[in-house]
């Protein structure tokens, strides 16, 4: 509770503090590595060594690499992304505790490589802002300076549980832009609005919905008709509102900051196909997969068959790196298969109603494919579509809908004629689901309306009334799913 605060209270003060920029520079960069190593060590000590030995190695690989343009640093790259991927690969089918976001400081690390390889990472071009010195630093050897510019990139702390997955250019235009900003009140409201929204999702929606779909996947045989049915459906609300949430959170404490971070989610479920859905959903880690392996697969420039097997690879890729077991691998597939017949098929939208059912269909679809996301075993993914045709109608148990009578909104039932109704203690699964519903497919992206919203006071009061409810709710709040991958 009290990290955040202190963290943006510290960054301002020494940022107004330091009129050198050499020195400013210097100074919050080891502000942001230091709270950053803090947060994460919050994790625990076996997290955070991984984390460091993965850092020095790129390190490592960076200062040898760098300057070189022959054959050996093919040699070098190969070797250093080589490392990174065993070192995700023995943690994801070790059987051993995967450290907390090694998927995506390892991706950073491998882009960043990359990158370098390519000549492309710009510490001293004018564009970005940075001084001739720090350029000079960074050429001759990668290390003072400029190791902490990398560690600053590698580690910052609103991204590195889920991303985005910046660019390291991008990432020190805006770093740069923050350290020059001045404290803008407006924009604050703005960012602790955004924040609010953030923590409500992920507090009250997400975590709601997750108790119910703990139950369901838990006990599949049990499950009548609708619990199977819904079952699916909450744990597409869950994901959604989970790492929606995440993102928003980030990006208002980036805002605070006077950081613009990168859009990595976009409304995904308004998508009117699969093509469509991974440019919302998780952004930055569709540019990697593109950028990254797409791209030197080939991409679409060999024909039409080879564009479909890279699409495939990719996206079966993407499934081992979210988990391994073959419920990744189908849901990798999955989307896969249909992203290919989306290609194929080159769909347009046309007409409203067709635009409606396009993105009815896909959501259907997206949903389906989550299931196996979330199951065990391919087995109890095809059980629980089973049981959504064969469950028969019954009453939800109770505990399945127990979790959605938080106590602010049961009490508010129980003391009206509501309770009288027979359907009574299946009212606030109902609320919650219609509250999805149109958060999902009606409302502006969080981001886009605290951006654009007119700062006043029923801005103002909506801000303290979810914070002040996110908060009282802390006490039950689950861990990020996306931290898992």
């Amino acid at each position: 509770m009290l990290f955040l605060p202190i963290f943006i209270l510290g960054f301002c003060l020494l940022r107004r503090a330091l009129s050198d920029n050499r020195s400013k520079e210097l100074v919050l960069n080891v502000w942001i590595i230091g709270a950053s190593l803090v947060f994460y060590g919050l994790f625990g000590i076996k997290n955070l060594a991984v984390l460091i030995v993965s850092i020095l190695w790129n390190a490592v690989i960076v200062r040898v690499l760098k300057g070189k343009a022959d054959k050996r640093a093919k040699i070098i790259l190969a070797t250093g992304i080589l490392a990174n991927v065993i070192l995700l690969l023995a943690f994801k089918f070790s059987g051993l505790v995967l450290p907390v976001a090694i998927s995506f400081y390892t991706f950073n690390q491998i882009a960043f490589l990359v990158d370098v390889y390519r000549g492309e990472i710009a510490f001293g071009a004018s564009e970005d802002g940075f001084s001739k010195e720090t350029a000079k630093d960074f050429d001759d050897k990668f290390s003072g300076y400029a190791f902490i510019k990398y560690l600053s990139y590698i580690l910052f702390f609103p991204k590195i549980l889920q991303g985005p997955l910046m660019s390291f250019n991008k990432f020190a235009v805006e770093q740069k832009k923050s350290f020059e900003a001045k404290v803008d009140w407006e924009k604050v409201m703005r960012a602790l609005l955004l924040m609010s929204m953030g923590l409500f999702k992920k507090v009250i929606l997400a975590d709601t919905f997750g108790k119910a779909v703990n139950y369901g996947f838990a006990n599949i045989a049990a499950l009548g008709r609708m619990e199977a049915i819904l079952s699916a459906f909450f744990y597409s609300f869950q994901l959604y509102f989970d790492f929606s949430g995440y993102c928003d959170v980030a990006t208002a404490v980036c805002m605070l900051m006077g950081f613009d971070l990168t859009i990595n989610f976009n409304s995904p479920y308004k998508s009117v196909n699969i093509m469509d859905f991974w440019k919302r959903w998780h952004i930055t880690l569709t540019d990697f997969f593109t950028r990254y392996i797409y791209i030197p697969l080939g991409g679409s420039r060999k024909g039409a068959l080879r564009t479909y097997i890279n699409i495939l690879i990719v996206f079966l890729i993407s499934g081992i790196w979210h988990g391994t077991g073959w419920t990744f691998v189908i849901w990798g597939l999955m989307h896969g298969v249909m992203s290919v017949i989306t290609r194929a098929i080159k769909k347009k939208r046309a007409a409203n109603a067709a635009h409606v059912v396009s993105v009815l269909a896909n959501f259907l679809y997206v949903t389906a494919a989550w299931v196996f996301f979330r199951a065990e075993s391919a087995m109890d993914a095809i059980a629980l579509f089973g049981r959504m045709i064969f469950g028969g109608n019954r009453p939800f148990y109770s505990t399945f809908a127990d979790g959605f009578r938080l106590n602010e909104i049961w009490y508010l039932i129980k003391v009206t004629p509501l309770m009288r109704l027979s359907f009574s203690w299946d009212i606030c699964l109902w609320l919650f689901t219609a509250l999805a519903v149109i958060i999902i497919f009606f409302c502006p992206n969080a981001i886009e309306y605290a951006g654009k919203c007119r700062v006043g006071v029923r801005t103002t009061l909506l801000t303290a009334f979810l914070l002040f409810w996110s908060i009282m709710s802390f006490g039950g709040v689950a861990t990020y799913l996306y931290m898992n991958f």
